[in-house]
Parts: C-alpha cells; sequence; structure tokens
C-alpha cells in the first residue's frame, strides 16, 4: 500500500507500490512515460547528442583556422617579437657604443655592415627600444632621427633631411644663413651641451658621391670632440669605409666597425621556433631544413620567415581539402555514425620542400605555375598598370594598392585585405617573380616585375578565370 495526497490535501492509501519523485519501483507502471513520451524523449536525446557534435565539429575547424592565421601573423617580415634571437655578440656592441656615447653625452661614429636580412636595423631599433626608459634619465636631452636614404634623390638632400628632422623652429631660425649645409653644421656642431643629436642613416651608401664630400662631412662632424652629433651608418658593403673613405684614418675620424655576419643554421632553426612558441604545427624537421637552405645560399632571415609563411598556406590548403573529404565520404556512407577525423594539421617537409623548390633553382614558368590564385592575381594587376603607365617609370606600392581592388570590381575574384596583399607581394618578391625598392615612405617604394611579360601573360592564359578578367579589363 502506498499513500498518495489528494487535491484537498488529505493523505489517502493505495494498492500500488510506494514509490517517490524521480524514483521508480520494478513494480510501479501509474507513473511511467507513454509511447508518445517515449519518442519524444528518443527525439531530444537525439536531438542532444548531436548538437554537441556538430558543435565541437564547427569548433575544432574555427580553432585549426585560427592557428594557421596565428602562425602566418608570426612570420611576417613586418612582425615585431618580444625580443631577437641570438646576435649576443652585435647586440653587446651596440649597447656599449649607445652608453659611450648616448648616455655619456659624448659624440661618435658607428659603421654596421652585413648582407641584407641580417637583422641590422631590427636589432638597433630594440637595442633604442630597451635603452629608452635610461636615455631619457639623462641631465642632457636626446633628439633622433632615423632616415632611410634611398629615399634621397640627390645625396645633398641629406642636409635638409636632418634640419626637418632635429631642428626646432628657434635653432632653425639663428644665424641668419641661408646655405642648408651651414645650417646643418651649426645645428650639429654648435648645439648647446645639454642637447645630443643621434642620426641612424640606413642605407647609408646612397649617399656615395663622386667626391663622396657628403659622406666625409657627415663622419667628420661625429669625430669632432665637441660636435653634438652622433652618427650611425647601415649599409651592406663591410669595406665602404677602407674603400670609398681612406682619408678618414689620416684625420682620426675612422668610425667603430661593426659586421653582421649571414645567419647560421642553428640561429634560423632558434628564431623561428621562438616565434612559433607554444605552437606545435611546423614539423621540427621541415623547419631545419628551410634553415639549412637559406643559410647555404644567403643566410637571409626574411627569406626563411617568406618559406615557412607559404607552406603554412601550403599545409591549410591540403587540411581544407582533407576536410572535405571526410565531409564527402560521410554523406555517402550514412551508416557511419561518427566520421573519422582528418589527420591533424601539419606543416611538413614536403610542403617546405615545394616552397624551396619554388624560390631556388626553377625555372620561371614552374615559378608561375606553383602560385596560388590570389598570387597570380597580383601579378596579374601588375601587369595591367605597367602597360596603363604613361611614363617609362616604375609603378609605386601605393599605386597598386590604390588600383588593386577597383580592377577586381565586377568580377568573381575577391580582394584581400591590405595586410593580405603586403603578404603576398613579399612572397612574390622572396621568389625573384617581382623587386620591391626601398624608400623612406613605404607608398613610394617602386613595385617591379622581373619576370618577362610574356611569361605572366601565358600564365594568365592556363587559368580560365583569369584569362577571363584580363580580356575585360583590356576592353
Amino acid at each position: 500500500m502506498r499513500q498518495t495526497r489528494s487535491s484537498s490535501g488529505q493523505l489517502s492509501k493505495s494498492k500500488t507500490p510506494a514509490t517517490r519523485s524521480g524514483i521508480k519501483r520494478k513494480n510501479g507502471d501509474e507513473n511511467l512515460p507513454s509511447t508518445k513520451q517515449k519518442k519524444a524523449a528518443r527525439s531530444t536525446s537525439a536531438n542532444t547528442t548531436e548538437k554537441p557534435k556538430d558543435s565541437q565539429s564547427s569548433s575544432n575547424i574555427k580553432l585549426e583556422e585560427s592557428i594557421f592565421q596565428k602562425i602566418k601573423s608570426v612570420l611576417r617580415r613586418t612582425a615585431i617579437p618580444d625580443r631577437l634571437i641570438g646576435r649576443s655578440h652585435e647586440r653587446t656592441k651596440l649597447i656599449d657604443f649607445w652608453t659611450q656615447h648616448v648616455l655619456h653625452n659624448k659624440p661618435g661614429c658607428l659603421y654596421v655592415s652585413g648582407m641584407p636580412g641580417t637583422g641590422k636595423t631590427a636589432l638597433l631599433t630594440e637595442v633604442m627600444r630597451t635603452m629608452k626608459a635610461e636615455t631619457t634619465r639623462q641631465s642632457h636631452k636626446t633628439r633622433t632621427a632615423l632616415i632611410n636614404c634611398m629615399s634621397m634623390k640627390n645625396p645633398k638632400h641629406i642636409y635638409q633631411s636632418l634640419l626637418d628632422d632635429l631642428a626646432t623652429t628657434r635653432s632653425f631660425n639663428e644665424g641668419g644663413s641661408n646655405d642648408i649645409i651651414q645650417q646643418a653644421e651649426r645645428l650639429l656642431l654648435h648645439s648647446t651641451q645639454k642637447t645630443l643629436h643621434v642620426v641612424i642613416l640606413d642605407e647609408i651608401d646612397s649617399l656615395i658621391t663622386r667626391d663622396q664630400d657628403v659622406l666625409y662631412k657627415l663622419f667628420e662632424w661625429a669625430s669632432i670632440p665637441s660636435s653634438r652629433l652622433v652618427l650611425i651608418g647601415i649599409a651592406n658593403a663591410l669595406d665602404l669605409t677602407d674603400r670609398l673613405l681612406p682619408r678618414l684614418r689620416a684625420k682620426n675620424c675612422e668610425p667603430v666597425l661593426l659586421n653582421f655576419n649571414p645567419y647560421r643554421v642553428d640561429e634560423i632553426t632558434a628564431i623561428i621556433k621562438n616565434r612559433l612558441e607554444g605552437i606545435d604545427l611546423i614539423q621540427p624537421t621541415a623547419i631545419e631544413l628551410c634553415a639549412r637552405k637559406v643559410a647555404a645560399s644567403m643566410g637571409d632571415l626574411r627569406t626563411a620567415l617568406d618559406v615557412c609563411r607559404q607552406a603554412t598556406e601550403l599545409a591549410e590548403l591540403d587540411h581544407k581539402k582533407g576536410q572535405k573529404a571526410v565531409t564527402v565520404a560521410l554523406n555517402d556512407t550514412q551508416k557511419q555514425q561518427t566520421p573519422p577525423p582528418p589527420p591533424p594539421p601539419k606543416v611538413t617537409v614536403a610542403h617546405v620542400m615545394r616552397v624551396l623548390n619554388g624560390v631556388f633553382g626553377s625555372s620561371t614558368q614552374q615559378k608561375l605555375k606553383q602560385l596560388n590564385l590570389q598570387q597570380k592575381v597580383v601579378l596579374g594587376v601588375l601587369l595591367v598598370l605597367q602597360r596603363r603607365q604613361q611614363q617609362k617609370r616604375a609603378l609605386t606600392l601605393g599605386e597598386f594598392r590604390d588600383q588593386y581592388s577597383g580592377l577586381l570590381v565586377g568580377t568573381s575574384m575577391t580582394p584581400v585585405s591590405r595586410t593580405e596583399l603586403n603578404d603576398l607581394v613579399s612572397l612574390l618578391e622572396t621568389a625573384s617573380i617581382v623587386s620591391v625598392g626601398k624608400h623612406r615612405e613605404e607608398r613610394l617604394r617602386k613595385v617591379e616585375l622581373q619576370v618577362q611579360e610574356t611569361e605572366i601573360t601565358d600564365m594568365i592564359q592556363s587559368v580560365p578565370i583569369l584569362k577571363e578578367w584580363i580580356e575585360q579589363v583590356i576592353q
């Protein structure tokens, strides 16, 4: 017998076995769900079972995509790591020079040499950043100018740039001279002892003239004991001062020399692994293969970063193809309840080797054939814009960016973002398909094709979507 509570709240007796709420007796059937309730419960249970799977699958895909995007982001040339790896000897030399001259308020000159991509400017910039707090605590004031000399149409324009970057209105107007060189000399040699001018001239070899008057003057100014100038020159040539400025030694104006050797295998490997810290996506053997190939050719870290980044794009494409194949297999086999997961995403030796074959040693036709669609679109746009140039001058990066999206309007090809566009141009530069010049302003850097127009035309004709697009543009 069991007791039940009536609507009036009184307890009544019943012949069925007693049960408590939520507890079902073996012999009790009064509170069991009906057939309809069972079907509804099974339906609800199935739905709640399936949804987490779909949600989990979608979450995994988004996670994998975010990992690929993160890797491509940290491998960009323009990415600034928290701290540069390696170059301990060069770092110590730069810190010693900065301490001896900038912190102690003494003039001096330093010449930094090394091949492109060896970290000269990047390490100097980091040292300046780490020494900034200590520099500002000194009793004297430090004014800094960083100038890329490639932007100078005439080497003598450097004096005006120095005045623009360093001179205050008061110091600029003092003295009454209209001669730019005299104004620069007065600023850098006869300023108050409480102000020190630090001038970093990147690509300083662009200031070479027939008599080397500009370079001699700058190095001599920084060597005068009463000068207010600390000069740091950066260029590729190791022997620039000995070969072009032999009189500096005779005048006791020879700068301190610091050379950056090409990156070694272990250094390139350590730098890439540091950037990928916490992300286990690129196989260690693939990184080492890239490092060995780049170190053997030029030791340019930028090339190594580009190779790994492009290999990551290939791995991402392969992984997406694998996901699609799994989806198709599941649709064809309805009996299979859970699809087998695709292989975990990995950048393998094969991916890196495909990129290396395109960068080193492949024919131009092979390089163009291995490009992805977006890279081919960039070449097509460059080709069209180059043909439209009315004057015989190179296209600038700014002009290319401004017109890139406009040429793709009304087509099935979607323009990429500005950051992605810069990455595409960098990868094409690494493959020696285009060249990008240097300029103080990024928009004014010249972009030129390094392959024949006929080769690009043949590549476009082999891609139906590009062939249709270029026919419309030409018309």
